[in-house]
């Protein structure tokens, strides 16, 4: 199968992945060299495919060793390597799905001395308060509440961006570099149920996590449920 002329990596990417689904590689893959010669493109396009498809947990490489599948990409709900810092936007746009964001409420208030303090303050701060249920074709997969330290105009701002990524919102303000994760398994509850429109209590998983600035500064705190169901996170765990 040969690419003509030069192609994107996500594209490159699909071909790797539909190999893989077809059962063409069993559990090593060839090369970066070998595929990039028989797709008819660089190296460096094929390593950009290959570090999307780790960072969705279907791949690992080790350098000097290969890259090797993990697991097989047979089901609808899309996958996510963990460790990876993206938004909610991108990575269902990625799996090909239409992101959407719907359920929308926002507010200027004053934060709980918790909140506050993992935004590094020991008083309450002035914030913007944001609730959002983000979709994937429409259907719910994670319900999040925003906590962002307030600075002037940001709430008129919001209201022109709220269905944009937040990231994309955020970076008009201070660019999140990294976050600190905690994950905890927690048990649907009446507002949550509604908010993502389930008919039962559901074990969902919660992200806590405090985004931070290249330099450490807190840029905003958040608390994300997902149905698990729709939204599979992965973790690839080396041996040391």
């Amino acid at each position: 199968m040969k690419i003509i002329n030069k192609t994107l990596s996500s594209q490159v990417k699909e071909i790797i992945l539909e190999m893989i689904n077809n059962s063409e590689f069993m559990s090593k893959l060839p090369s970066e060299q070998k595929l990039a010669s028989e797709l008819g493109v660089s190296r460096n396009t094929v390593r950009e495919a290959l570090k999307a498809l780790e960072n969705e947990g279907l791949v690992i490489s080790r350098h000097g060793v290969g890259t090797f599948v993990t697991r097989y990409n047979g089901a609808d709900n899309i996958r996510y390597n963990i460790a990876t810092l993206d938004s909610t936007t991108k990575i269902i746009a990625d799996h090909g799905y239409t992101p959407g964001t719907k359920s929308v409420y926002y507010d200027v208030r004053m934060s709980s001395d918790y909140i506050a303090k993992l935004l590094g303050s020991d008083t309450p701060l002035k914030i913007l308060y944001i609730e959002r249920v983000r979709t994937a074709n429409g259907n719910p997969i994670v319900f999040v509440k925003d906590y962002i330290p307030y600075k002037e105009g940001m709430l008129e701002k919001y209201a022109e961006m709220k269905n944009e990524s937040l990231f994309s919102f955020i970076n008009n303000y201070r660019p999140v570099s990294f976050s600190n994760c905690s994950i905890h398994a927690v048990l649907s509850d009446k507002q949550i149920m509604d908010k993502l429109e389930l008919d039962e209590p559901k074990a969902l998983l919660l992200l806590k996590q405090t985004h931070y600035s290249a330099r450490g500064i807190p840029v905003f705190y958040s608390d994300s449920y997902f149905i698990t169901e729709k939204l599979e996170f992965n973790l690839i765990r080396r041996y040391v």
